[in-house]
């Protein structure tokens, strides 16, 4: 592994972060004084069988549906949003009523058949003559290289950042550098690693405190590593690791003087909606609520915040894992959503998904189902247009065993052929975080091979 600022940081844990070590100038964002804007990322890690998440309600392809599903099929979707695409009429999953309501507020949008593509010229024959061809993404129905895909929005080739790192990267934040633009409540996951910025990764419950001297275990490891990395027959980037260390510490000191307060107190604005719950995804984003409450004291302009919740790779027990996690999910961003509103925040902070992948129409012989291809990505917030649709469900042919579950179907076990790619989807929330269209294609490498670059489901922010 090659040495230099970026793994010296991720050697000490990601824990902290690597503004103060670069010298680039930050690109100033567009937005008025004293405004305030967050996207905030939900990853459902396994990848969420969109199939049963959207669920047609019409007579004849609910019982397609019903036929393809065979044992996964649900015997009743939730009917009180209905979602009208053309002539059929689709519902959410019953786990998903929180969700339902903010439908019919029209706080909720939906991105159909997204996923990961390097140009818009992939066909399923094309696709089926070459399955290994130029203009396929690298290592389809593979967790770990479609995880990257999706977080990179790079579908060929490696990417040791991503576009939320890269979206941070051309943010603008003061406070003297001391809360960087871009936070993580999963670790320093690919998703969160810009080219100047790396995350600042905070736990989902509890202190985030760094001490100059916590302990002599913590000190005896910095001491060590910096006397290692300080050695010229180590390394050739002695100093600079040297100064790394040093600046890093005392940046991590600095933000946790500044974050510990806020992530450990309390907010009686906020703290209500959470309180009831318990779920790894509602702590984080209860976490992420207070940070957002304080965004004035802290010093921020616009943040980027990772979050997940897994793990949707239902290859047996579907049903009962789906349905927990999406209540998991249902529950959590509902609570999120009440304390935006409370802080009169929900057109300033937009939430969305992403995930792997979706899951094969067709079970397999285990209650569960397998890797798929395109999916289905939720989006809450105020600013989304009033029940926003982009894209369409992929058809369903009418049932023959054996043959292509539709038009989409690369196979004949419904993994779909994904008409929109993930850069249009990640372009069109940093476009709305305020990354202009000259800044655009150094995010989104590939984004002059899509159109449109802007789905349109999000109205400025105030």
């Amino acid at each position: 592994m090659t040495l230099n600022r970026r793994t010296v940081l991720r050697g000490l844990g990601g824990s902290l972060f690597a503004s103060q070590l670069e010298f680039l100038p930050k690109m100033a964002l567009s937005a008025t004084p004293g405004s305030y804007q967050a996207l905030v990322c939900i990853f459902l890690y396994g990848g969420n069988d969109s199939n049963n998440t959207v669920i047609p309600l019409d007579p004849t392809n609910y019982a397609r549906y019903q036929q393809w599903r065979s044992g996964l099929a649900l015997t009743a979707a939730n009917g009180d949003a209905p979602i009208p695409l053309g002539s059929t009429t689709y519902g959410l999953h019953p786990s998903l009523p929180k969700t339902a309501a903010s439908w019919n507020t029209g706080d909720v949008g939906i991105v159909f058949n997204v996923g990961t593509l390097v140009d818009q010229t992939l066909t399923v024959a094309g696709y089926q003559k070459d399955p290994t061809g130029p203009n396929v993404p690298d290592n389809l129905f593979s967790h770990e290289d479609q995880r990257n895909e999706w977080k990179s929005a790079i579908s060929k080739g490696i990417s040791v950042t991503g576009w939320g790192g890269r979206t941070a990267d051309t943010l603008a934040y003061s406070g003297g550098g001391l809360v960087p633009p871009l936070l993580s409540f999963a670790g320093p996951d690919l998703f969160t690693l810009g080219a100047k910025d790396a995350p600042l990764c905070l736990p989902a419950t509890g202190p985030f405190l760094l001490k100059p001297y916590l302990g002599k275990s913590y000190r005896t490891i910095v001491d060590s590593l910096a006397t290692t990395l300080a050695n010229p027959t180590q390394t050739p980037y002695a100093d600079e690791a040297t100064t790394a260390i040093q600046n890093i510490t005392t940046a991590g000191i600095a933000a946790s003087g500044l974050l510990n307060p806020v992530l450990t107190g309390s907010n009686t604005l906020i703290d209500g909606f959470f309180s009831s719950l318990s779920s790894s995804i509602s702590n984080q984003l209860w976490s992420v609520a207070k940070i957002i409450a304080d965004n004035a004291a802290l010093g921020a302009q616009a943040q980027v915040f990772y979050t997940d919740l897994g793990n949707f790779d239902t290859h047996q027990n579907e049903l009962a894992t789906q349905a927990e996690l999406l209540t998991e999910l249902d529950d959590a961003v509902h609570a999120f959503y009440q304390a935006m509103a409370a802080l009169n925040l929900t057109k300033n902070v937009t939430t969305f998904t992403l995930s792997d992948f979706s899951r094969t129409y067709v079970p397999n012989t285990t209650g569960g189902t397998d890797h798929a291809w395109g999916s289905h990505m939720f989006v809450f917030g105020g600013s989304v247009n009033p029940q926003s649709l982009v894209g369409q469900i992929p058809a369903i042919n009418p049932f023959v065993s054996g043959q292509p579950v539709g038009p989409l179907d690369v196979g004949n076990e419904g993994r779909w052929l994904p008409q929109i790619s993930v850069v249009q989807y990640g372009a069109t929330l940093a476009s709305w975080l305020g990354v202009s269209a000259k800044n655009l294609p150094g995010v989104f490498p590939s984004i002059a091979s899509f159109k449109p670059q802007n789905l349109g489901f999000l109205n400025p922010a105030p």
